[in-house]
């Protein structure tokens, strides 16, 4: 009797102990991070059995650094770096992930009437938003010559390869890439709690996590600190576009933005400060939605477009007062 109370009292030892390794091991929170695509990328997840850091880490770098052998143009013999400058009509040969973002931003580009397009990478760099050196604020007839070859119906694609009906014409997929790396890291991984984050564009799977994401105040002095709206974000995908982040004042003390109207050329000018866009369909979707929603912000019936659209998003507006007010469409923010 006394060996059977021992063994008894042994296996409620080892199974309490157990119990302790799975509740530190298991629902403790792992983060990974680093740099890509210019910018930060931050994994938050909720291991279901015992985690590998150093797996996911090489997997994850594995990932992203094919995204951008594929889609930077920061790099001078990426996929897009080595179409760009490819000064022909011909078929190009492109990969299959290449191909898939290309593809779906003809959606955006057909929904935003022509103002969401990928090849405004020749006027990006003109006004000193892209790779090449920025000199001096470019004049009228700079850039009607750059305009000559924007405009995505310039661009053909069929199956993985795509086509430049003009020579000079560029794209520039820094508006959807980053949506779109996001979605592969999250598929890949494949944890029911998770949290990715690349650039501010953000994914998240839950199943007992509440993930908590705030929206940062759009105004120019703001830091990361200075939150908007905090919002749950479930088992959605969220996108921010602002003017406040990656902008110039020049000699006239004008504010120049680095969102470019592809049909003047010039950047967008709006009282929008930022649209934040939350997406069921994927954060390639968000991600594309916000920085077309913001090349749309001088529509005058930009919100009923939304709601028509079934859109949802909260739109930060500039008033007259310097002040700031929120606007929301779709079902999942007002509600949340």
């Amino acid at each position: 009797m006394t060996s059977v109370r021992k063994s008894s009292s042994y296996i409620l030892f080892i199974a309490a102990a157990l119990f302790t390794i799975n509740q530190f091991f298991f629902n403790k929170e792992i983060i990974l991070s680093g740099q890509t695509m210019g910018t930060t990328y931050s994994i938050k997840y909720i291991p279901k059995k015992f985690s590998i850091k150093k797996f996911n880490q090489n997997k994850i770098d594995k990932i992203l650094g094919e995204i951008n052998r594929q889609m930077s143009t920061y790099i001078v013999d990426s996929e897009i770096s080595n179409f760009n400058s490819f000064s022909d009509t011909l078929w190009f040969g492109i990969s299959p992930e290449f191909a898939e973002v290309v593809k779906a931003s003809f959606e955006y580009h057909q929904l935003s009437n022509g103002l969401y397009d990928i090849t405004v990478m020749p006027l990006v760099n003109l006004w000193g938003f892209g790779p090449e050196v920025y000199l001096n604020r470019p004049s009228q007839e700079m850039i009607d010559e750059k305009l000559e070859f924007v405009g995505q119906d310039l661009l053909e694609i069929d199956g993985n390869r795509i086509r430049k009906k003009h020579p000079k014409l560029q794209i520039d997929l820094s508006s959807i890439a980053k949506g779109y790396a996001v979605d592969r890291l999250i598929e890949s991984l494949s944890y029911k709690d998770i949290m990715i984050e690349i650039g501010g564009e953000i994914r998240t799977k839950s199943y007992k996590k509440d993930w908590k994401i705030g929206i940062v105040s759009p105004s120019l002095q703001s830091s990361q600190n200075d939150i908007e709206e905090v919002i749950s974000l479930n088992n959605l995908s969220i996108a921010t576009s602002g003017n406040y982040r990656n902008y110039f004042i020049d000699e006239f003390q004008s504010f120049f933005h680095h969102g470019i109207n592809p049909k003047t050329g010039y950047p967008i000018t709006a009282n929008l400060g930022s649209v934040s866009i939350l997406s069921e369909k994927s954060c390639m979707d968000a991600d594309a939605l916000a920085t077309m929603v913001f090349a749309m912000s001088n529509s005058e019936d930009l919100e009923d477009f939304l709601e028509s659209k079934s859109i949802n998003s909260m739109l930060i507006f500039l008033t007259k007062d310097g002040t700031y007010k929120k606007s929301f469409t779709g079902s999942l923010i007002k509600n949340n």
